[in-house]
């Protein structure tokens, strides 16, 4: 399990680097309101992958357990992909038919069954190979860098092409985890297996509402404001918090692991490990938000409180969603045939999405309003935007609290409070080598070309100041860096 955790992490930060580099493409050749129009895109995209768990949640939970049922997995999606374009098509045209964009919308509409392939197969080798999920993830990200490079900064096609560039990423993502996925493809199409899944559609159903409500903030604050600016602020400090989410890669495996059976020891070391690196991210993110943003665009610089409020928020969840997997992985429901609705309703498979679906749905209402009292004041974007971000860490620290008291009851997990301070010595190191570094090293300069390298320099020296550290005050430290450069050796 850490093994594969491990390779997810590493392929993830890796990601983290070629996905900004992207990002940095579109950025730097998008203007703040093609940027927004950019970000609308992506929300209103995942509002018509409700249908995605109805496939996905039940292909890693049976998978992980023994069932072959890829193909019916793979060709149930490819059903219900060719179901969901023209409500998206409808949706566009009513909301934003009148918008410049709306052509660019229409061709964004080509990525709504890729994604929804893509998460597909993903699921399958999610329970299969967890590891797998990320090389995908890898081939992803770094093929959007030239096509994107190509369309976007050379051919100045702009919004246009950087959706191009994502389409063609997501193509051979596909081919890639149909090539990793292929002996779980196998077999035959098992319609019993797809109604069972169309019987029992409303758990996963009902689990991605939190997801829709979610995504509903970027719609409302754009209708409610009128303006896509502010959205563009809030999708620039999104990027720089994701960073964090990345740490959350580190339990990709164990989820499946509980599902075969695993037992809380592993729970209690991967929380472990997880709170390693979720706090060296969550330093990265604080630390770095101004010149990140300021890589970004020198235009977004001002959004950098919004950036260190969103990546607190970010950890949290990461920990909640982490909890989230673990409490539906000791679940065992499901392995009934035939399941009662009263039996389900009891589990964990009902409460886990229970408290998102409340959580979220607190979230949109408290947004609404609060956006559309600012706005009639007059308040300033930035100032708004800042505002929205403090709700989501509000609203998120109080779940994380419950959730983790309700995981407590369950599996006797527990976290070192002395390893914890070790990590929070070595990002106060981080930090402090930070204050005294970067006016040596970090050189605001407009173009990119001479800042990135500069940018590059310092995270180096402080992520480096980090790992000695804590290599130096933490045993489990010492023990994980020498396993990883065994296995390394072991490999040559």
């Amino acid at each position: 399990m850490t093994y594969s955790g491990l390779i997810s992490l590493a392929i993830g930060l890796a990601s983290v680097f070629t996905g900004m580099i992207f990002t940095l493409i579109v950025t730097r050749k998008l203007t703040p309101e093609e940027f927004g129009v950019w970000s609308i895109i992506g929300s209103m995209i995942s509002y018509f992958l409700i249908v995605e768990p109805l496939i996905t949640y039940w292909s890693t939970r049976q998978i992980a357990r023994g069932e072959q049922i890829g193909k019916t997995s793979l060709l149930s999606g490819m059903i219900f992909s060719s179901s969901i374009l023209p409500a998206y098509l409808t949706l566009a045209y009513f909301a934003y038919s009148t918008n410049h964009y709306f052509s660019s919308m229409v061709l964004a509409s080509i990525l709504l069954p890729l994604t929804l392939i893509s998460m597909i197969i993903e699921s399958v080798n999610l329970g299969y190979k967890p590891h797998m999920v990320s090389y995908g993830l890898l081939i992803f990200d770094s093929l959007k860098i030239p096509v994107g490079f190509i369309l976007v900064s050379l051919l100045g096609m702009g919004i246009d092409g950087a959706i191009i560039a994502t389409i063609a990423a997501y193509l051979a993502k596909i081919a890639l985890q149909i090539y990793f996925a292929r002996p779980r493809l196998a077999g035959k199409f098992d319609k019993g297996v797809l109604f069972r899944w169309i019987k029992l559609s409303w758990i996963p159903l009902y689990s991605r509402i939190s997801g829709v409500l979610w995504s509903l903030d970027v719609m409302v604050y754009s209708i409610i404001t009128g303006s896509v600016i502010g959205v563009a602020y809030y999708a620039a400090s999104v990027t720089i918090a994701q960073i964090i989410g990345n740490a959350g890669l580190l339990s990709q495996a164990l989820y499946p692991k509980l599902l075969a059976n695993g037992s809380h020891k592993h729970v209690t070391k991967n929380l472990n490990r997880l709170m390693y690196f979720a706090i060296l991210l969550l330093t990265v993110s604080t630390v770095f938000a101004k010149p990140a943003l300021f890589a970004l665009n020198p235009s977004y610089s001002s959004a950098t409180l919004i950036a260190v409020i969103f990546a607190w928020r970010t950890f949290f969840y990461v920990l909640t969603s982490t909890f989230y997997q673990i409490l539906q992985g000791i679940e065992t429901t499901d392995l009934e045939n035939n399941p009662k609705f009263s039996q389900i309703r009891k589990s964990k498979l009902f409460l886990v999405p229970t408290l998102q679906n409340i959580h979220y749905g607190i979230y949109i209402v408290v947004l609404s309003v609060t956006i559309f009292i600012l706005h009639s004041y007059g308040m300033a974007e930035i100032s708004m935007v800042t505002l929205w971000v403090t709700i989501t860490l509000i609203l998120q620290i109080p779940i994380f609290i419950y959730t983790g008291i309700i995981l407590r009851r369950n599996i006797p997990f527990t976290v070192s409070i002395i390893n914890m301070a070790k990590y929070v010595g070595g990002a106060c190191a981080f930090t402090v080598v930070f204050l005294l570094t970067s006016p040596f090293f970090l050189h605001f300069e407009i173009k990119i070309y001479d800042f990135l390298p500069s940018l590059i320099v310092e995270f180096l020296i402080c992520s480096g100041t980090f790992f000695v550290v804590t290599y130096i005050i933490d045993k489990n430290t010492r023990i994980l860096f020498k396993s990883i450069l065994k296995e390394f050796i072991g490999n040559k």
